[in-house]
């Protein structure tokens, strides 16, 4: 019910609820500026990471196709290396089309970069530890421990993943 002062007038909707409470006209219009800009570059980061990982991959595939016959098996673990890369990108991508669809980020895509990062790193360590020769005890051990570490953070990434579940909700 609207308030009347002495005089039988009104007061204005303003004064009942604090003026703070309404949009100025200036304040909408800077939050769609910043709504325009913040997009923007959303989609110029986006286009990067595409352009990024598109180029990442012919590389790898190029690399692979030049260096294959100089030797197999590093070749191979390189060209899964870079896959992974590529697919770390296109995670990124993912999220930040994802945040331009919902305007809110989701936690499982970090997840998942983490799991493939972590698997690059036990691929890296693997293939370290398959052509070096005259490995010390202590060098085997702190390799061993590189992929323990790693291995338990896949684990972890991946129970964290299946406690977050579809990370969507049902407004």
């Amino acid at each position: 019910m609207a308030e009347v002062d002495a005089d039988g007038a009104v007061a204005p909707a303003a004064d009942l609820i604090g003026r703070d409470e309404l949009p100025r006209p200036w304040e909408e219009q800077g939050r769609r500026a910043l709504e325009f800009f913040d997009t923007a570059i959303y989609l110029l980061v986006a286009v990067i990471f595409l352009a990024g990982a598109g180029g990442m991959l012919g590389y790898t595939v190029f690399s692979f196709a030049n260096h294959f016959r100089q030797g197999f098996a590093d070749s191979i673990v390189t060209l899964i290396n870079d896959l992974l890369l590529v697919m770390i990108m296109m995670e990124v991508l993912k999220t930040i089309v994802s945040y331009l669809e919902d305007h809110a980020i989701s936690l499982k895509p970090f997840l998942f970069i983490g799991i493939i990062s972590a698997t690059r790193r036990v691929l890296t360590v693997g293939a370290a530890v398959a052509v070096q020769e005259n490995l010390t005890h202590a060098q085997l051990w702190n390799h061993l421990d590189d992929l323990i570490v790693n291995a338990t953070v896949i684990l972890a990434l991946a129970v964290a993943i299946r406690l977050v579940g579809s990370g969507k909700t049902e407004g």
